[in-house]
């Protein structure tokens, strides 16, 4: 399986739509070890467990590309709040996935943390009041109601591509960390409890997301890639 090359300042985000046919759904399902095929069957409902199990049989898939090591052989660690790294590799990643659609990020070496979420119908206001801070509620509170539902996550998306970054998880309270809630202004962390450079970034994936990426440091560029769009032998040299 020839590698993917990264340079490094440089993240790739990768991105596929999760209905997927049963046969390439069986085969994602032969990549998984025993750990991932116990939490697929805690999924009820059949729909979701088929797509958790595409999402992580396209990161065994995506990683063995870039490590050079055929998917099933991949071993995976976790930090103490659950962040997924490759056991003995610098390579970074992370991933994120709703309703239909999964991305992933990843980096050289600079940790990376992604979130998206499907834009919905949701009470804003309450949630803003109970988890967001101060500042974030008073300029929340300013906005037309027409702007509350796309500020609500657009802040979300921000604060948890952060914390995923960071690998704290929610043990870091949500309004801690403030980021800009304006929908109309490009993301940016104003405060957070892990004073290092973060760049954050709004995600450009589909009208119907919404989607930030947070970098430790800065990057050159972000280059998206679509799994739709790439010659990707999958399936035919997982053996090689």
């Amino acid at each position: 399986m020839p590698s993917q090359i990264i340079r490094d300042r440089h993240v790739h985000i990768w991105s596929i739509d999760l209905n997927q046919e049963r046969d390439r759904i069986n085969a994602f399902s032969q990549l998984l070890n025993d750990s991932e095929h116990t939490r697929a069957a805690k999924f009820i409902n059949p729909l979701h467990r088929d797509r958790w199990t595409v999402a992580r049989g396209y990161l065994r898939q995506i990683l063995g590309k870039y490590v050079d090591i055929t998917p099933e052989r991949i071993v995976f660690s976790y930090g103490q709040q659950g962040k997924p790294a490759i056991q003995d590799s610098p390579l970074q990643f992370n991933l994120s996935h709703s309703h239909e659609l999964a991305i992933y990020a990843v980096s050289a070496t600079y940790p990376v943390g992604i979130d998206i979420e499907r834009i919905h119908p949701i009470a804003a206001a309450g949630l803003v009041d109970r988890f967001f801070s101060p500042g974030e509620q008073a300029i929340f509170h300013t906005l037309p109601a027409h702007l509350q539902q796309a500020a609500f996550f657009h802040a979300w998306t921000q604060k948890e591509a952060y914390l995923k970054a960071c690998g704290t998880g929610l043990s870091t309270p949500l309004d801690q960390i403030e980021v800009s809630i304006d929908p109309t202004t490009p993301p940016r962390i104003i405060s957070a409890p892990i004073g290092e450079i973060w760049q954050i970034d709004r995600l450009e994936i589909s009208p119907e997301y919404a989607g930030a990426i947070a970098i430790s440091g800065t990057v050159d560029s972000i280059e998206y890639i679509n799994l739709s769009d790439v010659d990707f032998p999958f399936f035919s040299d997982s053996s090689d």
